[in-house]
């Protein structure tokens, strides 16, 4: 990759080049003109201009007041105000996020708040609250060094999201250049990163951090990474584009700038030793670029594969069949151990909705596990709490019941249950991955050609972790909590009036109980239709065992200390009542997969 003319402002007409693509695939769609136009900076290049959209189009941009952004921020204002009579229905917006982490972090933002203005750009300020809702977490103290990127980070992000969703933005730049991409690119390198973590940052791609719902339609588009640090400060200084220093950029206690340091001494020490030059930054460039094509190379042989996985974006479970015509499928052979790996990869992922991949060891456990003789005796590793609705459980129940009505010795039974058990004991084992459990088909119900891909049954620990309790003071009638449960689904509960004050609503895993219950009551009520109890019925069929008990529920107790509980909803099936107390709505956080070739 080769850097744009290090040290050079960037021309309006180069950049609305680069972001052209980018709102071409957002419908604002442009379009060349007719005639070549000169650029006193350039030789030649296009004006692009978009045609008429419906509607006002927001732009969202990430603005930190330093110079990377700053530029980002005139050069999309340059490019609005250039192209005002196509482009006079979108708004740009400035998201400004007070830390509170520095005595003067609330005046700084303020001076930004007034740089932005001037570029004719709404400006957010958006103030970080360190006492809640992260107080529990922190216990009332701001985060140490060790913790504070992270945490300010998930924050700064929580606040962002939630403010696009607001203004109804779907679309964030950001102001990240190539030097943040040669350091992704070493730091990932530090950690032994595949392909995947070496093709470093996209250019365009998901909201990085999804921790509430809002975030899950958000992109972060990012037009800069191939523009030096120098050309956006020449940029900012031609324009008289005003920016501020974060004097954190300087300390060398987070690794990122350990790194960035790094490579600035390295850039220039082989200005006068060419022996250096394969660890220049044009030259980690030009690595991630060959990276970022074996990535897309590598996806584009999984992606057909995917298609074939049936994922219910409702429930987190997906089914797949790991065999036709009496042989493994074609990406489990073992001529294709790439394309099963990340096949497989793409599955937990998308069922434990991490940000990151398992551990290839555990990847290629799994594989073999996957690929081994189908047919083999069980053993004692079945996956802890699992509930064991294979034939090895049935069979040893049968004979356990027809032996105990025998005249036999306890030796005597064990050994006929030994004997039965060899010779009906050969069955498909589960294997549990990453929190994920792949279990086998079952021979009478759910799909029975095709494994099940489910969250783990829930230990104790998880049952009392996932057991939350809100109290009806906490929720009035004009406004919703917001939860993530089990990292897995966003639940928004809104109450109504005739909840009263004196209740207590809980989310908790569902247990069989409340299936019953659920299945008797829409069973005898028709304001519910068959929809809900259809999709409840075909959840039981298919889902084995206690994976089943693994989605939340929603009930109403009528005391604030213990009571019996009112089901009020099974939210990921559908399953609603007593819509007059609660409006509970539920989404999974992995959502629709996209089959296309990750952004990450």
């Amino acid at each position: 990759m080769n850097l744009m003319r290090v040290g050079r402002a960037i021309t309006a007409n180069e950049f609305a080049l680069w972001i052209a693509p980018i709102l071409l695939r957002d419908r604002a769609i442009l379009r060349p003109a007719q005639q070549q136009v000169t650029d006193r900076n350039e030789d030649k290049g296009y004006s692009f201009s978009p045609l008429s959209c419906r509607g006002t189009h927001n732009i969202g941009i990430a603005v930190s007041g330093g110079v990377d952004s700053m530029a980002l921020a005139t050069l999309l204002a340059r490019y609005v105000q250039s192209q005002r009579s196509s482009l006079q229905r979108i708004q740009l917006h400035a998201m400004i996020v007070d830390h509170k982490l520095r005595d003067n972090s609330t005046e700084e933002a303020s001076y930004v708040a007034e740089q932005i203005r001037r570029l004719d750009i709404h400006p957010h300020i958006l103030t970080l609250n360190w006492s809640s809702p992260t107080r529990a977490l922190l216990n009332g103290n701001k985060p140490d060094k060790m913790h504070l990127e992270t945490l300010a980070r998930l924050e700064r992000y929580k606040a962002i999201a939630q403010k696009c969703h607001y203004l109804n933005i779907r679309q964030l730049f950001v102001g990240h250049h190539s030097g943040d991409q040669v350091e992704t690119v070493l730091f990932r390198f530090s950690r032994a990163s595949g392909i995947d973590g070496l093709s470093g940052i996209q250019s365009d791609a998901p909201f990085g951090v999804v921790n509430v719902k809002e975030a899950l339609d958000l992109r972060v588009v990012r037009p800069l990474l191939n523009v030096s640090k120098d050309r956006l400060r020449a940029t900012c200084e031609e324009a008289g584009t005003k920016w501020v220093e974060d004097p954190s950029n300087r300390s060398l206690d987070y690794q990122r700038n350990v790194i960035r340091h790094y490579q600035l001494d390295m850039d220039s020490l082989q200005e006068s030793n060419r022996l250096l030059h394969p660890l220049s930054t044009a030259s980690l460039l030009g690595f991630r670029d060959r990276m970022d094509s074996h990535r897309k190379v590598a996806w584009s042989q999984v992606s057909p594969f995917l298609q074939d996985i049936q994922f219910d974006p409702l429930t987190g479970v997906c089914h797949l069949r790991l065999q036709s015509d009496g042989a493994n499928v074609e990406w489990l052979q073992p001529t294709r151990p790439h394309v099963a790996i990340r096949l497989l990869s793409f599955v937990v992922r998308w069922v434990n909705c991490k940000d990151h991949s398992p551990r290839m060891h555990d990847l290629q456990t799994l594989l073999n596990h996957l690929r081994s003789p189908h047919m083999v005796t069980q053993t004692n590793n079945t996956p802890q709490g699992h509930n064991h609705d294979t034939a090895k459980s049935s069979v040893y129940k049968k004979i356990r019941r027809r032996v105990s009505s025998m005249d036999v010795t306890p030796t005597d039974m064990a050994s006929t249950v030994h004997q039965h058990a060899a010779v009906a004991a050969p069955v498909l084992r589960p294997i549990n991955v990453s929190g994920v459990l792949f279990s086998p088909p079952r021979t009478t119900k759910g799909l029975t050609r095709y494994w099940t891909v489910s969250r783990q049954p829930m230990s104790a620990i998880d049952l009392q972790t996932n057991t939350m309790d809100i109290s009806m003071n906490q929720l009035d009638a004009q406004s919703a909590i917001d939860i993530l449960w089990d990292q897995r689904f966003f639940l928004r509960i809104k109450a109504h009036d005739a909840v009263g004050p004196q209740r207590t609503i809980r989310i908790r895993p569902m247990n069989l109980d409340d299936a019953r219950l659920a299945r008797r009551t829409l069973k005898a009520s028709a304001t519910n239709g068959h929809k809900a109890a259809d999709q409840l019925e075909l959840f039981m069929d298919r889902v084995p065992g206690k994976s089943r008990l693994t989605i939340p529920v929603v009930t109403i107790s009528s005391s604030l200390v213990s009571g019996p509980e009112t089901l009020v909803s099974i939210p990921t099936l559908g399953v609603h009542f007593a819509i007059n107390l609660l409006q509970v709505e539920c989404r999974f956080k992995s959502g629709d997969p996209n089959f296309d070739i990750p952004d990450e």
